[in-house]
């Protein structure tokens, strides 16, 4: 009788586990889903998108858990409402960054999942967005990383939080010879993996395909997935890979030693009169920032840790042992404007070669002769070419020709040079006399042109999410488009296939590196070009990384 018993609950603690880890197939009708902690209740639009806000993918990394890598998370009873995005990590305020998260907290390992799937039956392709920002900035709560216009063309669309700044990427010795790995750092790239690793465990209940996950992000989120590519603990966590301007592959020192990196964070001990990394734990997060704001705020940077980066990704990439995955990559016309070469000096001939001078000294001269301008109305176009080719597209450029040169899985390379409407007049007018200032000189700097980040709504499909500019005809001729080749590759691996609405696709070939080689022109009319500024990039390539 007692075996009888204890069988029979045994049977019924498994029946219950089995539903709540594999649920019926009409779940998602109800709302209602089970993932790793318990079960979450979400929302539906009325176009029929159901959204999951505000999921915890690991515990909070409080207290104790600051500077440590993810920890698995602690189960909550009952049913966790998922209507609201959780909070964003830690972090300066910015006015260029529009969040929907309530809050800030340093308690901030969370993702937000849509999907138009009616059961956890079906395999739809998945799309996880990481969020650039200068690893100081930004959430996945943006209104340009929506994700309801994805879910409405099939993709189960992720978007993801991870730890920032002083929080997500300090090193110290301490640190290292407490983590068991000997080194430290890279805190947010972890958590980023946790994500992963949640989304390849729990994305089925949602009806995605575990097994085919792209990543991608633009910016440091573009580095980011460049570091994904190259981190033996992102192997098998995804299938293909999108990487809009930028990796970690540049002339530019983007990643740094350990050393290095734990000087940094010696540095900041001693600075903010710590006698270790104890009493930092217990020092509150705004008192932390507010050292490290006093600093260099982007002193932190990605490590060779010996544990999610083993070497240098270019030494990777180089020797061919990066994931081959199929690789959708590209920058955008000006992703630099000229005033950043300039900051407050006139944009004029004399203070373009002085400035380049200032930077390259003996070899200014090659700069100025791939980059000329003979008058001020040619410094303005040739300043901002040099700008965007050193800070954002040499790094894209190299990250493209090292994973095509591979030949085994496809490159297709983009740029996007859809001439920005900048902000519509509603939003200009709102605020104080000072904001309004603010907007319009803004205004003045992005409005038609094809400015860094300014990708992103088409490729979402989010022009009326972000409904703060002053969009015309041809940017929802041109967002179809594009979102149309990303959507197509996040199924198939290809950019190919069919168009939104039946839009017409021009057919985007595969890119093999080298000169002349060809890419995809996106704007109001798409084209196919062959690329005739190498030599530039060549230039860029052949400096030590001492900049």
């Amino acid at each position: 009788m007692g075996n009888f018993f204890l069988l029979t609950l045994s049977l019924i603690f498994i029946s219950t586990n089995f539903a709540l880890a594999n649920p019926e197939k009409g779940l998602l009708s109800t709302k209602r889903v089970a993932v790793t902690g318990g079960r979450i209740e979400g929302s539906l639009t009325a176009d029929g998108v159901l959204s999951f806000r505000g999921i915890p993918y690991a515990a909070a990394p409080v207290g104790k858990l600051r500077w440590k890598a993810p920890q698995p998370l602690l189960p909550w009873k009952g049913v966790r409402n998922a209507d609201d995005f959780g909070p964003r990590p830690v972090q300066e305020s910015n006015l260029l960054y529009e969040f929907r998260s309530k809050e800030m907290s340093e308690d901030c390992l969370y993702l937000n999942v849509w999907t138009s799937a009616s059961s956890n039956q079906e395999k739809r392709p998945v799309y996880v967005f990481i969020h650039g920002g200068s690893f100081i900035h930004g959430d996945g709560s943006q209104p340009a990383y929506d994700g309801e216009s994805m879910a409405k063309q099939g993709v189960v669309y992720v978007s993801i939080n991870y730890r920032l700044g002083v929080f997500g990427f300090m090193s110290h010795p301490e640190l290292s010879k407490e983590s068991g790995y000997g080194g430290s750092g890279n805190y947010g790239l972890l958590d980023q993996v946790a994500a992963l690793e949640w989304i390849k465990k729990n994305i089925s209940q949602f009806g995605g395909d575990p097994n085919r996950v792209t990543i991608g992000g633009e910016s440091v989120g573009a580095q980011s997935v460049s570091a994904h590519m190259v981190s033996p603990l992102s192997r098998g966590l995804f299938a293909a890979a999108i990487a809009e301007s930028g990796s970690l592959i540049d002339v530019r020192a983007l990643v740094l030693p350990l050393n290095k990196s734990e000087e940094l964070g010696t540095e900041l001990t001693t600075f903010s009169k710590s006698g270790s990394i104890a009493d930092m734990r217990l020092m509150p997060a705004e008192k932390l920032l507010k050292y490290v704001e006093k600093g260099n705020p982007r002193r932190f940077k990605p490590v060779i840790d010996g544990y999610f980066l083993k070497e240098n990704p270019e030494k990777t990439f180089i020797s061919g042992r990066q994931a081959n995955v199929p690789l959708l990559i590209g920058w955008n016309a000006q992703e630099v404007p000229a005033m950043a070469l300039f900051r407050l000096r006139r944009i004029n001939t004399k203070n373009y070669k002085a400035a380049v001078e200032r930077i390259y000294k003996e070899k200014a001269a090659d700069v100025l002769a791939l980059y000329p301008a003979a008058t001020n109305a040619e410094v303005k176009k040739a300043s901002s070419e040099f700008m965007s080719d050193r800070l954002i597209n040499y790094s894209s450029w190299k990250l493209a020709e090292l994973h095509a040169k591979q030949k085994s899985a496809p490159v297709y390379r983009y740029l996007f040079a859809q001439p920005h409407p900048g902000l519509n007049q509603r939003t200009i007018r709102e605020g104080n006399a000072f904001q309004v200032l603010i907007k319009k000189l803004l205004n003045k700097v992005i409005a038609g042109t094809s400015f860094h980040a300014s990708e992103i709504e088409y490729a979402l499909g989010n022009l009326d999410v972000q409904d703060n500019y002053d969009w015309k005809t041809e940017d929802y001729k041109v967002s179809k488009q594009m979102q149309s080749y990303f959507v197509n590759f996040i199924k198939n691996g290809n950019p190919n296939g069919p168009g939104i609405d039946q839009i017409q696709l021009t057919n985007w070939p595969v890119y093999n590196g080298g000169n002349k080689a060809a890419f995809l022109k996106i704007a109001g009319n798409s084209s196919v070009e062959t690329d005739t500024t190498e030599e530039r990039y060549l230039f860029f390539q052949s400096l030590e990384q001492t900049e």
